[in-house]
């Protein structure tokens, strides 16, 4: 489950909503090597150590947005703690990671796995060619108990749930994912997910409407990526209408975050600021569901 850092330049093949999987990833990356890192996550570093022209790439595309890497930490962060606390009370459980880009969020959380933990990451094929060509290290299987696997679908297609198993307890996280799928994808894949499985948890993040025109209009301003914000959600509580079962347990504002006191004082004091605007306090809503 260790890996070496090797220099190297592997071409992605990646455009427009794709690419946006390296922001993260660029994310991650500095705060392994930042003095205080938040997150840690070594693998992330080894995986931009191939990457050389990604990175710089995308360092340049996200010049003046400092803030945004520092948050994407914290929101990996929170989610791993949730994860962590459904597998503490699930030892025997399945976890299903959509559009997991590049992350390492099995690697991070493979020491609270327990042994009857079946571990699913799902992503497009090319994003999971590109997994396996960055080599970048599974988790160790243990006989009969924790397995991890692939799975190279788009999340708005149903055929992959097929794979998946029914009979346990799910916990089902999609970090960055809502806001590139419409409305009507995004409802429905919560539908499916809910009724495929029998009980379980959804972590994700998404945004309001007045968050998603701002960045838009910024997207189109700066003209770095080839993409825009669609579906918008202001009231989380909101999809609890999507199925019977669906209950909002947890949502944590983006100024709110654990860990957003370790930041540098700037930040900090931006996340002040911000939590007495209207339009800046609800930017981001980071939540957990139980169905």
């Amino acid at each position: 489950m260790t890996s070496t850092p090797q220099s190297g330049n592997v071409q992605t093949g990646l455009t427009g909503t794709q690419e946006t999987l390296f922001i993260p990833l660029y994310g991650r990356w500095q705060d392994f090597y930042s003095p205080r890192p938040l997150l840690g996550d070594r693998w992330s570093a080894d995986i931009m150590a191939r990457l050389v022209d990604k990175r710089t790439e995308t360092g340049r595309r996200m010049r003046g947005a400092t803030s945004s890497f520092a948050f994407m930490v914290l929101r990996a962060r929170l989610f791993d703690r949730w994860t962590a606390e459904f597998l503490a009370e699930n030892a025997r459980a399945t976890v299903v990671h959509l559009a997991c880009g590049l992350d390492t969020r099995a690697l991070r959380l493979r020491d609270k796995c327990g042994h009857g933990v079946k571990w699913f990451d799902v992503d497009v094929p090319e994003v999971i060619d590109l997994r396996r060509r960055i080599e970048i290290p599974e988790p160790e299987p243990t006989a009969g108990g924790y397995s991890y696997t692939m799975i190279a679908s788009s999340v708005v297609e149903t055929a992959w749930l097929d794979h998946l198993p029914t009979d346990r307890p799910t916990v089902i996280i999609f970090e960055g994912l809502t806001m590139y799928l419409s409305p009507e994808d995004g409802q429905n894949l919560i539908k499916r997910l809910t009724e495929h499985f029998g009980s379980g948890q959804m972590i994700f993040d998404s945004m309001p409407r007045s968050t998603r025109f701002i960045l838009n209009i910024t997207l189109w301003l700066k003209g770095y990526w080839n993409f825009t914000f669609d579906w918008a959600i202001d009231d989380p509580r909101s999809l609890e209408k999507l199925h019977p079962g669906m209950e909002l347990s947890a949502m944590v504002r983006m100024w709110e975050v654990p860990g957003h006191e370790h930041m540098v004082w700037w930040l900090r004091l931006a996340a002040f600021v911000a939590s007495w605007i209207p339009i800046l306090r609800h930017w981001f809503h980071f939540t957990r569901y139980k169905f």
